[in-house]
């Protein structure tokens, strides 16, 4: 049986370019999205292409659907050999420290740094019962400290604390050989992006995929790291 990898947010962007990717080199893509209708048309689109590719209804900022999800994968899979959480947030409200609102970086940090806590948490038994497994985070360059601006600090905020639930996770899970890295993709061509982002969507998605198909049952494969574009060359 071919490997299975799930990915949030998977309906656009990022995580879409991802899902083709990993359908082309024969996973089974199982496309996380909170919109029904938009989630159905991505797996519809990839199995156009020859993918074996299936919706699965979930919201990350959202614990029930999180459970939901996660028992409906059970009954798809015995195991998952990846976990992409690449479902995050970047609010328009998010402004300048004079202007923070408390609700928006709260938002934020539900979505981008507790959803995927929780989601880990929800897939662990089926990314343990693959028997070496990674999950990958999809993280910022804002969340580095010289990158500070004084502004969108829920953003920035959220993508630091996601650097630190990497670091933590892979503690955690290494001794169940699951790997957990991050992954800067840069300022790319999404919606969150702006179409005049000056970073490659493809390259991006690529460093994904790499890390997706880290080696998790190697003694020395890589757990904890925060990975930019041009890392895991040939991996």
């Amino acid at each position: 049986m071919g490997r299975c990898a799930l990915i949030t947010g998977a309906n656009r962007g990022l995580g879409q370019r991802t899902a083709e990717l990993l359908a082309d080199q024969g996973w089974r893509v199982l496309v996380g999205a909170r919109r029904r209708a938009a989630g159905e048309e991505t797996a519809r689109a990839l199995r156009a292409r020859g993918g074996d590719a299936t919706h699965v209804a979930i919201d990350v900022a959202d614990p029930d659907s999180i459970g939901t999800a996660a028992r409906t994968v059970r009954e798809m899979t015995e195991g998952l050999d990846a976990l992409v959480n690449n479902a995050g947030v970047f609010l328009p409200a998010d402004l300048h420290f004079s202007q923070v609102d408390a609700e928006v970086c709260a938002r934020t940090l539900r979505v981008n740094a507790i959803g995927p806590l929780l989601v880990t948490q929800a897939f662990r038994p089926l990314l343990r019962a693959a028997g070496a497994a990674c999950v990958v985070n999809v993280s910022s360059s804002d969340a580095r400290p010289e990158r500070a601006t004084g502004e969108h600090l829920g953003y920035r905020m959220s993508k630091a604390a996601l650097n630190t639930l990497t670091a933590n996770l892979a503690v955690a899970l290494r001794a169940e050989n699951i790997l957990v890295n991050a992954v800067e993709p840069g300022w790319i061509p999404t919606d969150m992006g702006g179409p005049d982002a000056p970073d490659d969507l493809d390259e991006a998605a690529r460093l994904v995929a790499r890390a997706a198909r880290l080696h998790a049952a190697a003694a020395d494969a890589p757990t904890g790291r925060v990975f930019r574009v041009g890392d895991l060359e040939g991996c």
